[in-house]
């Protein structure tokens, strides 16, 4: 029996993949876009990161892909954000 959602996606800090995500501004210039490979799935995941006005919400997200929906954190470099 498969289990529930919950406790397939509940893991712990040690567990999570960081992942390098990649940062951009949205077109109009109003939020962050993070993008990133999925460790999961190997497809391309988007995440919307905050307004632009702060730093990108990086950190903990939850995986799109329902076949393996698990937890990672999104991990950038300062230089990446500030060009």
């Amino acid at each position: 029996m498969k289990k529930p959602l919950w406790e397939r996606v509940l893991t712990t800090a040690d567990a999570c993949p960081r992942v390098e995500t990649t940062v951009r501004p949205s077109i109009r210039d109003r939020f962050w876009i993070l993008e990133l490979r999925c460790p999961f799935c190997s497809k391309v995941h988007t995440h919307g990161g905050g307004s632009i006005d702060h730093p990108p919400a990086l950190g903990f997200r939850l995986s799109h892909c329902l076949s393996h929906a698990r937890d990672y954190e999104l991990v950038s470099s300062i230089e990446e954000v500030e060009t």
